[in-house]
């Protein structure tokens, strides 16, 4: 009987082992969608967040080359997930979630990720003839948002006389556009720029 039992808990150990046995790869490409090419010269960490732990742990680090390609080989852990975090000046930092349960041994892990550049929006609103009772909207239609450092997304009003300049973050080569209408007034409609990457893009709003 005793032989019997030592022999379940050796099998149960040996399949334990082989269960968490094997080694991922994963690889891919980040894709720069601001020039429609790799990104080279960018940073692509990998993390495991273990089962149990809501940390993350780093594995392994590697820089893309000028196709934009990266590649790891990690043992297989007990992990809930793996993150992909990518890091380069002057682009949005990215980070992908790529779950255990979505990992094969069997063959490549293809896991690309799209990167853009940062520009910015300089939107001046000028009234040009202020009264009083005078009352402009804007909305953003297109342009970056659901980011840290993006501008709110909401209708903003203005009263009076108006002579102002806001900043507001975009995706490079993208559009950033607003429309606009006058209260009472004719004066509505659609204002857009593409924004110049790594620069700022001027938009003038005057009613």
């Amino acid at each position: 009987m005793k032989r019997f039992l030592w022999f379940v808990i050796w099998c149960s150990a040996l399949l334990a082992c082989k269960k968490t046995s094997g080694t991922f790869t994963l690889e891919g490409q980040l894709i720069d969608d601001s020039f429609q090419q790799g990104l080279s010269g960018a940073v692509v960490e990998l993390y495991t967040v273990y089962v149990g732990s809501n940390q993350l742990s780093y594995l392994a680090t590697c820089t893309t080359g000028e196709d934009g390609k990266y590649q790891f080989s990690f043992p297989r852990t007990r992990s809930d997930k793996y993150v992909l975090k990518v890091t380069k000046s002057m682009y949005f930092q990215q980070a992908i979630d790529i779950l255990y349960k979505d990992l094969t041994l069997e063959h490549t892990n293809v896991v690309d990720v799209h990167c853009s550049a940062k520009s910015w929006i300089k939107l001046r609103i000028l009234n040009t003839n202020p009264n009083p009772g005078d009352h402009m909207q804007f909305i953003r239609q297109l342009g970056k948002s659901n980011c840290e450092e993006c501008c709110e997304g909401g209708v903003q009003h203005f009263y009076g006389a108006t002579d102002t300049i806001l900043y507001c973050i975009n995706d490079g080569n993208f559009p950033y556009s607003i429309e606009f209408a006058v209260y009472n007034t004719n004066n509505s409609g659609i204002l857009s720029e593409i924004t110049v990457p790594f620069d700022t893009t001027t938009l003038n709003l005057t009613y």
